[in-house]
């Protein structure tokens, strides 16, 4: 009884449920250091900011 009580509760709530995206940040967030995280930034903004002066430097003009 009390099961299909908690079922019922669960599919009839009126709260809104949970984004998908909130259960992935929680996973990662218990596998992954936030100082992980600022690392991982860090080097991709590095690399992109590498990466677009690399292309201006070797763009060809044309004409």
């Amino acid at each position: 009884m009390e099961a299909a009580k908690a079922q019922s509760e669960k599919t009839f709530s009126t709260e809104p449920a949970a984004p998908r995206r909130y259960k992935l940040y929680d996973k990662i967030k218990d596998r992954v250091s936030l100082k992980t995280v600022d690392i991982v930034i860090a080097v991709t903004a590095v690399l992109i900011v590498g990466l677009l002066i690399y292309g201006i430097l070797t763009g060809n003009r044309q004409p």
